[in-house]
């Protein structure tokens, strides 16, 4: 979504349902999770600290989201075997999750060539609270 098409949509909310969803959603695939938890975080830091936000760039995402891959290591000719490590995140794989969480409205961003800079919508928010909240929940179950 676009700054223009968020200005004209700017105070729609989600219904209860609509927000669980939507979190359930996130919640499938780690990648997305973590790279929606390091929007929501990044923006609230800048909130903090300067008057005005500058965004979330893809750099911003690919230097700061980590992700467990498995890494191929040669064992002689056509032996392969297979390390788990801690990589940071594939610039593709950051701008295919930002669009899809563009295209479902949570995010959106103004363009200043040559980057593109992510907010995170009023859908977005609550998104991010109701995921925060089940996060929470989960950890106070788990003590």
């Amino acid at each position: 979504m676009d700054g223009e098409l968020h200005m004209k949509y700017a105070e729609v909310m989600l219904q209860p349902e609509q927000i669980s969803m939507f979190a359930d959603i996130i919640e499938q695939e780690e990648s997305t999770r973590k790279v929606f938890f390091f929007i929501g975080k990044a923006l609230k830091k800048q909130r903090s600290e300067e008057d005005s936000i500058s965004g979330i760039t893809i750099n911003d995402i690919v230097e700061n989201v980590t992700v467990e891959r498995k890494t191929r290591l040669n064992k002689g000719r056509s032996n392969y075997t297979y390390n788990t490590s801690v990589t940071n995140i594939h610039r593709k794989t950051a701008e295919g999750i930002a669009d899809k969480l563009l295209s479902m409205s949570l995010l959106y961003y103004q363009s200043i060539k040559p980057y593109k800079f992510i907010f995170l919508t009023r859908r977005g928010v609550q998104i991010l609270e109701e995921l925060l909240k089940r996060s929470k929940q989960t950890n106070t179950r788990s003590v």
